[in-house]
């Protein structure tokens, strides 16, 4: 009941939001997205650049000294960017400066060069990730961060990468993600969903028709999605939300869209239980619940489970400082 609660008041709240005016307004929050000069979103950059992997430019981002010796690398969700991750960023400039973070957009994201579907997998997204950590962090510590999609590839990432990168791995955080394909729980609520299955159909019919008209459909599809991931109080933060689907390119998401149906990281369980880490989830999340963290903890018992009480699937925006605080928790061990 509480759920269905929320759920109508965003959807009114949605209906209110979608009047001229307030498309007007929301379209501001999107053309404004990348400027790095206002939040939400990531400021105060101090490198950025593009690496080449695959034929693609993959976008990356730094904040903190370049010679640090310790370097956190955060991995964003499906239709997310690297700008999702600007709460913790801001907390690693204040309490661990001495740290450097490294954020990249996975292809087909953010800055990152568009794709066809079919180049829109796991494997895929961490190739990305691996090509930019050849480059921009070849040395030191590494602690690696990844939400939703995003820690589906930071488990592909420890899986898979080089033993000489892998032994520098200290410690990971998990956070809203999963271990077996997110299809077994939760997550085919939204993803096989009537209203978004006929979405991802018509992608697939018409994907330049469909591409040309993102922020009109986005505008419509928002306050379903919104409703179906519960949570955000602050209509704010939503409305941030809803810029980076705005964003992210219709391939992308029917692409990932078929890869996280059936893509499962169970070969990731030996790596990943030589590591500290962390594993967040919301109370409210249906797109990957508890039950799916409980898996990640059960190959990985070395690790710490915060469940955040009445937060969905967005718990980095919902309640960002749970995040910053399991990070400061892997952090600190590190720098002392």
């Amino acid at each position: 009941m509480i759920y269905r609660a929320r759920a109508k008041t965003i959807v009114h709240s949605w209906a209110r939001r979608l009047r001229p005016t307030r498309r007007n307004e929301q379209h501001l929050i999107y053309e404004s997205l990348h400027n790095h000069t206002d939040e939400p979103g990531l400021t105060g950059i101090d490198s950025l650049g593009t690496v080449r992997n695959d034929g693609l430019d993959i976008a990356w981002y730094e904040v903190g000294p370049q010679d640090s010796d310790i370097t956190v690398v955060f991995i964003h969700g499906y239709c997310l960017s690297a700008e999702a991750y600007y709460s913790q960023v801001d907390y690693m400039r204040r309490h661990f400066p001495e740290v450097r973070c490294l954020l990249v957009d996975i292809r087909g994201h953010g800055l990152s060069t568009e794709v066809a579907p079919a180049q829109c997998t796991v494997d895929a997204a961490a190739d990305d990730v691996l090509a930019v950590l050849s480059e921009r962090a070849s040395r030191g510590k590494l602690v690696v961060v990844g939400h939703s999609l995003g820690g589906m590839v930071a488990l592909n990432v420890i899986r898979r990468a080089p033993d000489e990168v892998y032994q520098r791995i200290d410690s990971a955080l998990l956070i809203a993600t999963s271990m077996r394909r997110f299809a077994a729980k939760g997550v085919a609520q939204i993803l096989e969903s009537k209203a978004l299955g006929s979405l991802y159909h018509a992608c697939m019919r018409l994907p330049r028709r469909m591409d040309r008209i993102r922020f009109e459909v986005a505008q419509w599809v928002a306050p379903l999605f919104a409703a179906l991931l519960a949570g955000f109080p602050q209509m704010e933060k939503l409305q941030f939300h809803v810029a980076m689907l705005m964003d992210t390119p219709l391939s992308s998401y029917t692409g990932f869209f078929d890869d996280l149906l059936d893509h499962s990281e169970y070969a990731a369980a030996d790596r990943l239980a030589r590591l500290r880490g962390e594993v967040i989830v919301g109370s409210a999340d249906i797109v990957t619940p508890r039950s799916q963290s409980d898996v990640i903890l059960e190959h990985w018992p070395a690790a710490r489970l915060t469940e955040v009480d009445g937060t969905g699937h967005m718990v980095i925006l919902e309640e960002p400082e749970a995040i910053s605080e399991a990070l400061g928790r892997l952090l600190v061990p590190l720098v002392d």
